[in-house]
């Protein structure tokens, strides 16, 4: 990653989370507003998504 920047991630039902030290392991990451959210008020923060997740296989 560019300027040694590091995505921390604790949802541990994303493909790409390393669950060991919650690092993902993508060099980028999409967030995205969630649905409804057409403004550019975002006052929660349920409002926001991270649209790279992948579920994992079980």
């Amino acid at each position: 990653m560019k300027n040694n920047q590091t995505i921390k991630c604790n949802v541990k039902s994303c493909e790409y989370n390393k669950c060991d030290c919650n690092e993902c392991n993508l060099e980028e990451i999409m967030v995205s507003c969630n649905s409804g959210c057409k403004t550019d008020k975002v006052h929660e923060k349920n409002e926001t998504i991270c649209d790279s997740f992948k579920k994992k296989e079980q």
